[in-house]
């Protein structure tokens, strides 16, 4: 078997995931779950304050990356001509960004709520998002993209990019989507992804890429750190949380309505162009063959949609922690 033969490239960047979600499970379950008792909590906080808590949460995501990059590190890295977009350009792909994903985020959010095990589901979500200015704020704006970004635009991206740009953005959307472990956060990944996934194939900047990740997490953080203010207003302060409600709600309307017409436009002009001439670009008619039907990614597939669909009808079962 080849090394760079593209269906063991892609078989081994299925493994490299299921690798890293096993390292996670045994990191949480051998050593997470254990210090999580409220005894060990305080002991912890005591020790090395509340933040050493928080930052706890993203021990088996940093875990993840590392193992990651040791399974897919003996598949060569690929260089290519990259742009330097302007300002303007990363402005106007940000607001299609943003608006395309907050229509599918809604989308994802109904689905989840007519589900078993939808509403704990989210309860949890937002929980996590809610509780503090490191756990709502630092972590997911933050720690998160940037560990994210590691993943599935530079380490994954930099190998298959030489199959297809369009071949490579949707398939490092899917397993962005699918490692979040849920469906409403999953719909909303992917479709992240694919614009992240375009920035990053145009320019190979993954500080681009961050960049809009992390401001894409603030605006929703935001809001989400906004909605308990408004369900238990001050009568001190009622004024000015409807004033910034009514100023957020209006910023969010622009840049919504402002997305959309950029993508019809963008889209009638063909202003989306993807670098489809590389030699070793599979060809279109064997892309899903080679990409998908290969034993990594298939196994990768089965256990993430297994554990969306276990989230989704309440099964006392949990992949990652």
């Amino acid at each position: 078997m080849q090394q760079n033969d593209p269906g063991n490239v892609f078989s081994r960047l299925g493994f490299a995931q299921i690798a890293g979600i096993a390292a996670t499970i045994i990191i949480a379950n051998l050593v997470l779950v254990p210090l999580t008792t409220q005894t060990n909590l305080q002991k912890i906080s005591d020790i090395a304050g509340p933040s050493m808590i928080l930052l706890m949460v993203y021990v088996p995501q940093i875990l993840y990356l590392l193992v990651f990059w040791l399974v897919v590190r003996p598949i060569p890295k690929m260089e290519w001509q990259k742009e330097t977009p302007d300002f303007k350009t990363l402005v106007k792909i940000f607001l299609m960004m943003y608006s395309v994903s907050s229509i599918i985020n809604n989308i994802g959010l109904q689905l989840t709520n007519r589900t078993p095990g939808g509403n704990s589901q989210l309860d949890t979500i937002q929980k996590m998002q809610t509780s503090g200015v490191l756990m709502g704020i630092l972590i997911p704006v933050i720690i998160g993209p940037i560990l994210e970004e590691l993943i599935f635009r530079k380490l994954m991206i930099d190998r298959i990019r030489n199959y297809g740009e369009k071949t490579a953005i949707i398939f490092s959307s899917i397993c962005f989507g699918l490692f979040h472990g849920n469906l409403t956060q999953c719909l909303f990944a992917a479709c992240i992804g694919l614009f992240l996934g375009y920035v990053y194939c145009k320019t190979g900047k993954v500080l681009y890429t961050m960049s809009m990740h992390m401001l894409m997490n603030g605006f929703s953080s935001v809001i989400l750190l906004i909605i308990p203010l408004m369900e238990t207003p001050n009568e001190d302060r009622l004024a000015v949380v409807l004033v910034g409600v009514i100023i957020l709600l209006l910023i969010i309307g622009i840049m919504t309505v402002s997305g959309i017409i950029l993508l019809i436009r963008w889209i009638k002009r063909k202003l989306f162009v993807l670098d489809e001439s590389m030699p070793e670009c599979i060809p279109q008619h064997e892309v899903f063959r080679t990409v998908y039907l290969n034993p990594g990614v298939i196994l990768f597939f089965l256990i993430s949609v297994f554990e969306i669909i276990a989230g989704l009808f309440n099964w006392d079962i949990s992949i990652r922690f």
